[in-house]
C-alpha cells in the first residue's frame, strides 16, 4: 500500500473496519481472502505510520518538545519523511518557529535535532531548510547558553553544509 494521503484517506473512511468485517464472512475464494489479508496488514502499518506521526506533530504544534523516541529513531524518520511537505511544510515552519519563541532548552535542542534529522532524511532538506531561512536562527543557537542547544545547533549546521551524503558519519 502506498504511503501518503491515500492510506490516511483509507483510514478516515474506516476501511480497516469494511475489511474486518469483509473477512468475517464465510469466503471460498481463496484469491479474494488473500486480498483482503493483504489490505489489511497494509493498513495496519498506514495507521502506525499515521498515528506516530500525528503524536509528533501534536508535539510540535504544542510547541513544548522533549527527548521521546521518535525524535531520534531513523526508522520514525525514513517513513515519515514525506509528512512533512503535507501543507507547504507546515511543521517544519512551525519547528523554524520555535527556534525563535521558545526559551526551553530542551525544546530548542529537540528542535535543532529535527531540523538536522529532516535535512539527513528528505533528498532535498538542506534547500527547504535554506529556503525557510532556517540557517540564521540556527547559527544563533550554536552560542547558546546551554550546551544541549549549542551541541544540536552545531550537528545541524554541519548537515546543513555538508548535506546527507556527507554528513552522515556525525555523531550526536
Amino acid at each position: 500500500m502506498s504511503k501518503g494521503t491515500l492510506g490516511a484517506q483509507m483510514v478516515d473512511l474506516q476501511l480497516p473496519q469494511v475489511v474486518q468485517s469483509l473477512k468475517a464472512q464465510a469466503w471460498s475464494d481463496e484469491d479474494l481472502l488473500e486480498a483482503l489479508n493483504s489490505l489489511e496488514e497494509g493498513l495496519k502499518d498506514n495507521i502506525k505510520r499515521l498515528s506516530s506521526f500525528d503524536m509528533y506533530k501534536q508535539e510540535v504544534l504544542l510547541g513544548h518538545l522533549d527527548w521521546s523516541p521518535m525524535h531520534k529513531d531513523p526508522l520514525f524518520w525514513r517513513e515519515n519523511i514525506t509528512n512533512f511537505e503535507e501543507n507547504d511544510f507546515q511543521i517544519l515552519r512551525v519547528l523554524i518557529t520555535i527556534l525563535d519563541t521558545s526559551s526551553d532548552p530542551r525544546t530548542l535542542a529537540v528542535a535543532c535535532y529535527d531540523l538536522s534529522q529532516f535535512i539527513q532524511h528528505h533528498p532535498a532538506g538542506r534547500i527547504i531548510v535554506t529556503d525557510l531561512k532556517a540557517k540564521e536562527r540556527v547559527m544563533k543557537l550554536m552560542n547558546h547558553e546551554n550546551a544541549e542547544v549549542t551541541k544540536n545547533a552545531l550537528l545541524c549546521i554541519q548537515r546543513l553544509f555538508l548535506g546527507a551524503k556527507y554528513a552522515s558519519f556525525l555523531q550526536v
